[in-house]
């Protein structure tokens, strides 16, 4: 799997309207890893899916929760600081972010084993899931709706 094709994808995806905000919220509301579900999204338009998502999750783990979620933090404890050296570090913290979810989503490349998967929808829907989040059904599903339409995204094969 090209890590570049990917983040491509991601970026482009993430950029369209309505999906950053609505990415964001289900970041919050449920921890869920917003690098994670735009991968099971490109999985899914190349008619792929992951042989296990629990084992993707594993790959990433550490490193985003020792290095992604502290620079999050940092960005984040910065946002209302008022002094320009503050901006300026956070805009720096912002970049490093970015960069280390792009090193995120070279891991889940290098540890991705996938099948076949003739439903597009099916890798976004088993990872945003009430087995995985705390989310009913119907809030999945919604999510899942409002993000592919956001994308512009074809549901079918």
């Amino acid at each position: 799997m090209k890590a570049e094709e990917v983040w491509t994808f991601t970026v482009e995806m993430y950029g369209r309207n309505g999906v950053a905000p609505l990415c964001l919220e289900l970041q919050e509301r449920c921890d869920l890893d917003v690098n994670m579900l735009l991968f099971m999204f490109y999985l899914g338009q190349k008619g792929l899916a992951p042989h296990s998502i629990s084992a993707l999750e594993n790959a990433v783990r550490d490193w985003r929760e020792q290095v992604i979620v502290p620079l999050r933090n940092i960005r984040r404890f910065l946002r209302n600081a008022d002094w320009d050296s503050a901006q300026k570090l956070r805009t720096k913290i912002k970049n490093d972010e970015l960069n280390a979810e792009r090193i995120e989503q070279e891991l889940l490349c290098d540890a991705v084993e996938t099948i076949p998967a003739g439903d597009r929808m099916a890798p976004a829907r088993a990872y945003l899931s009430p087995t995985r989040f705390d989310l009913s059904q119907p809030e999945c599903d919604a999510a899942l709706e409002r993000l592919r339409a956001c994308m512009l995204l074809s549901p079918k094969a």
